[in-house]
């Protein structure tokens, strides 16, 4: 009896198992870990340094074509510049002269003496008027081009570049210009000898009876045969002369912005004594090396590049015409060795527009490994460019006479708007042959049938859970019939949470399923659909206009949003329609919304015919040549085209494989001691275990008495820590309730007392306020205030931040402090304003946090109302003279949404003028979005209704008939405190002038 007792307290059961379960299990992970391990640590290594590698290599990739557009900017600047000039006395001739009787003081004395009978004349005057074919770009839009140009040049203190600095780096840049203009116009003088050429040939033998006249064709064959190779020498000094300066160009704008470089480099936490980076043009010039911009980076793989392995592996990037073939050769990273160190060189491409380069090699691609699928469409598409190529031939000739006759634009011309019509119809036919003849119609239909068949299992689970749950739940609140297993509360509830989980997961589930349905981000297939329509497009786009922003984020934007592609697709339809329209040269359409559209490309930097011509030419060239598997046709030569160079990253792995082999040797050293340790722990991890469950049975115990503050303490992440964690949910649910009506009730009225205590006085002579304030959950993010600023102006704003509750009422806190704060320091330039504010909550925020926000100013002096809004709602406007209700224009981009360098693109500043009786109203979307009890919203539509007909009201009478109104419509007292059913925070303000 002794003994057994004596083993029962040294080797309890439980112990015994848990021991030898966790011995066996550290022995087996042990084991697999070390199998394992180098494999692991060297993935990890890789995963690190490219982790690492990732923002220094786009930024590099940035810079390097922001200088290409900066480069390609100012050449077209000087270009611009040097063709208008051309331009004017060209086009000249396309000048209209317009007749009309002689006007002015002396017009008129003429005209009066006619009357009275007295014997004089009045003279014509004759006058030229541009027409169509003679405008071209302006000085003034070329001015304009060129602001915007410089104001990219800045230093690393953002500082402007000095006028000297710039005018050396213009002059080369003009230099460039002039070199490639000359090569264009000789060119173009070789290509009108040719055919001079070949009517003097064709006449030579015509004129063998003719002694005279065939020495004279003789002559001028001679001379032009002289005048070709000058041309020809021209050209090729030209262009020896422009890659001379825009060599030049580039390292001038490199020595600018080399500290730049050096700052955004190191920023993003570049290794440069692990990682250096070179950059190459497309004929083999270093343009960017980061060894010069950092002493550690200096002799990084310094031996390695004078390595002729190396050497022969950099040069045969420049070697090859195939680009394609070249990318497909150096996807993978290559390795070195020299000096005792180990080196990994990754080679990167980079094109002038990433977007269109990324369709050329999905599409080349796609030919490469399905060409038998979409050889029909090829085969129509080769087809369709021939036919394009015959209309395109009838449109120049056409296009051609109207120059000549200059009398009116082509969109007036019936036979221009006819070929165009065809063009048109050629354009339709294709994209409907791409539908009928792409290969992939299957697998699209399979894939929504698969995402659709996905989401409906999803839904008849979490339909079958929650029926489940109401079961449950039913078995917690009634008693069991008679013959039914009687269950726990604690098992009940324990099925419960394990139900209401799944549901939960089932919900995640299905918002994921919803975020991926129209997401190509991995749909090669519709990539590939995609790029045949595309490309020509995008490629017609970059020609046409200059990006405001380079890189490769807006093509990622494009596959992973289907409103981005709408949005895109809409613009490239715009693109054509200005393109064929023929209404006007420079300027886009008037349609404010087909405006915003095309402006949103970048600068348009070429007149409608030049982009008329590249159109032409695009349609004109088939996609890929007869034969597939020769690199010919469009998708090819835009690759070609587009490539600027490469880039080399040269990254040092020395210390990296040291440091494996290091720990996987101590990794073996300490297996059998962790084995050991491991043993040991399990046995009291065991006792530990017994010691939890005693003292949880003993705290229920306490429950049994009636003590509800019993507290259980913490018993880790297993079932029995799972059971202590229920008990204590169950004892303080409804301690916690109480305790958290009562936080919230505190929290609203502390934010009542962010919000305006008292509405202003000081101008009510001029003008009188309303204002109103419910949160939805006691705590909102909605916010407004009136701030006087002194001088008869006052300030007032509304804002919604986005969700709802506890951090939405802290970010609008700090909003409220922030823009007060401005206020206070003596901004008043509104642009400037939301500006500084955007920048702070972009960068203070996570990404979906943002806040809808409307600012305005009213000046009693001049009693205008100046304001801008960020994404708000638009305001409602009563002209009291006219009993009218008008809805007041708004817009623009929440603040926090984006960075400033597009947020400032979309807002814009607006004035109103405030007549006597006038009332300005404005509100948060809580208002109009209200729902009854039905699920019906409050709608806008029955606000301007009650705003039209009390809007003689003064402004708090107005609003307390709007809240009335609301009540009725939502079921609810708003005026009471503490949280109510509304789905959204409310605000609104309304200013009437007196």
């Amino acid at each position: 009896m002794i003994k057994n007792k004596l083993l029962r307290t040294v080797l309890p059961g439980i112990r015994a198992k848990l021991s030898f379960f966790t011995a066996a299990l550290v022995v087996s992970i042990l084991a697999f870990t070390s199998a394992v391990h180098y494999s692991q640590q060297k993935k990890a290594l890789e995963e690190k340094i490219n982790s690492e590698l990732k923002a220094p290599l786009d930024y590099v990739n940035t810079v390097v074509l922001d200088l290409e557009n900066l480069s390609r900017s100012m050449i077209l600047i000087e270009e611009f510049k040097i063709r208008v000039k051309e331009k004017k006395k060209e086009l000249s001739k396309f000048k209209r002269t317009v007749v009309q009787k002689e006007s002015g003081f002396l017009g008129a004395l003429k005209s009066f003496g006619q009357s009275i009978g007295l014997n004089v004349k009045r003279g014509n005057v004759y006058r030229s008027v541009d027409t169509y074919f003679t405008r071209y770009l302006s000085e003034k839009e070329i001015q304009e081009f060129e602001t915007k140009v410089r104001n990219e040049l800045r230093k690393e203190n953002g500082a402007p570049i000095e006028a000297q600095v710039y005018e050396k780096i213009r002059t080369i840049a003009e230099k460039t210009a002039i070199a490639r203009l000359n090569g264009e116009n000789a060119r173009s003088r070789i290509e009108e000898i040719e055919e001079e050429l070949k009517v003097t040939e064709s006449e030579l033998p015509k004129s063998d009876s003719d002694p005279r006249k065939k020495k004279s064709l003789l002559d001028t064959k001679t001379k032009l045969e002289k005048e070709k190779k000058a041309s020809e020498k021209s050209v090729s000094d030209s262009e020896k002369k422009s890659a001379l300066e825009e060599t030049n160009l580039a390292k001038a704008l490199q020595n600018f912005f080399r500290g730049s470089y050096k700052d955004g480099i190191s920023s993003l936490g570049l290794l440069p004594d692990k990682i250096r980076i070179l950059a190459y043009d497309r004929s083999g010039k270093q343009t960017l090396d980061t060894g010069l911009l950092f002493l550690q980076s200096a002799g990084t793989a310094k031996k390695l590049l004078n390595q002729k392995e190396f050497e022969q592996s950099r040069n045969s990037l420049f070697q090859g015409s195939d680009v394609l073939e070249v990318i497909r050769e150096k996807s993978e990273p290559e390795s070195f060795e020299t000096g005792g160190r180990q080196y990994e060189v990754v080679y990167r491409p980079v094109f002038r527009n990433p977007g269109t380069a990324e369709r050329s090699k999905i599409l080349a691609e796609e030919v490469s490994k399905n060409g038998s699928g979409w050889r029909g469409f090829l085969e129509e598409d080769r087809k369709l460019s021939k036919e394009f190529g015959e209309l395109t031939q009838k449109l120049k000739v056409r296009i051609s006479e109207l120059r000549k006759e200059g009398k009116s634009k082509p969109a007036a011309d019936p036979t221009f708007r006819s070929l165009s019509f065809q063009y048109r119809k050629l354009l339709k036919k294709r994209d409907s042959r791409l539908n009928e003849l792409h290969p992939y119609a299957s697998v699209f239909e399979k894939a929504r049938t698969k995402w659709t068949e996905e989401r409906k299992s999803l839904e008849e689970k979490s339909s079958s859970l929650a029926k489940e749950v109401l079961e449950w739940e039913k078995m917690l609140k009634f008693p069991p019939k008679q013959g039914e297993t009687r269950k726990s509360p604690e098992d009940i509830r324990e099925k419960l949470r394990e139900l209401e989980a799944q549901i939960e997961e089932i919900k995640d589930s299905l918002v994921r399923l919803e975020a991926v349905k129209e997401d190509w981000s991995s749909f090669e297939e519709r990539k590939a659909e995609d790029s045949v329509y595309g490309l020509r497009e995008a490629a017609l786009e970059d020609f046409a206009f200059l990006p405001f922003k380079a890189g490769s984020s807006s093509i990622r934007r494009y596959y992973k949003d289907s409103e981005e592609r709408n949005h895109v697709r809409e613009k490239w339809k715009l693109l054509r329609e200005w393109i064929l329209s023929g209404n006007s040269e420079t300027e886009l359409p008037n349609l404010p919304r087909n405006k915003t559209f095309l402006t949103e490309a970048g600068i348009l930097i070429r007149s409608r015919s030049e982009a008329e011509e590249v159109m032409w030419e695009l349609d004109s060239t088939p996609l890929v040549a007869v034969q597939e598997k020769e690199t010919k046709g469009l998708v090819y030569d835009l690759l070609r085209k587009d490539l600027l160079g490469y880039n080399l990253i040269l990254i040092d792995r020395t210390g990296g494989a040291r440091q494996i082999r290091d720990n996987r040797e101590e990794l073996i050293r300490y297996t059998g001691l962790i084995g050991g340790v491991a043993i040991l722990l399990a046995y009291g991890l065991a006792w530990f275990v017994v010691r939890r469950i005693r003292t949880i049975s003993i705290k229920a115990e306490e429950i049994g008495g009636g003590n509800l503050k019993v507290e259980f303490p913490p018993a880790g992440y297993d079932e029995i820590g799972i059971l202590s964690e229920s008990l204590n949910e169950m004892v303080h649910g409804l301690r916690e309730r109480e305790e958290m009506r009562g936080e919230l009730l505190a929290g609203e009225e502390i934010q009542k007392r962010l919000l305006p205590e008292k509405l202003p006085t000081s101008l009510n002579d001029y003008v009188e306020f309303g204002a109103f304030y419910k949160a939805m959950a006691g705590v909102g993010g909605d916010y407004y205030d009136f701030i006087e600023l002194g001088q008869n102006k006052i300030a007032f704003c509304i804002g919604d931040v986005s969700n709802h509750g506890v951090g939405p009422a802290i970010v609008m806190a700090l909003f409220r402090a922030q823009i007060r704060a401005i206020l206070r320091r003596g901004e008043r330039d509104l642009k400037k304003i939301l500006l500084e504010m955007n920048s702070q909550l972009y960068e203070d925020t996570p990404d979906h946090i943002f806040v809808t926000f409307f600012l305005g100013f009213f000046d009693a002096n001049t009693s205008k109302v100046e304001y801008i809004s960020a994404g708000h709602v638009k305001p409602l406007f009563y002209d009291s003279s006219e009993k009218k209700l008008h809805e007041l224009p708004a817009g623009g981009l929440p603040i926090g949404m984006d960075e400033n360098s597009f947020f400032e693109t979309t807002i814009e500043k607006r004035v109103l003028a405030l007549d006597s009786g006038d009332i300005f109203f404005e509100y948060t979307d809580g208002l109009d979005e209200a729902r009854n009890p039905d699920g019906n919203m409050y709608g806008r539509e029955r606000l301007a209704r009650l705003l039209f007909a009390n809007g003689e009201k003064r402004p708090e009478k107005l609003i307390q008939t709007i809240v009335a109104d609301l009540e009725t419509h939502t079921a609810q007292e708003l005026g009471k405190p503490g949280i109510s059913r509304l789905s959204d925070d409310i605000a609104m303000i309304a200013i009437r002038k007196r």
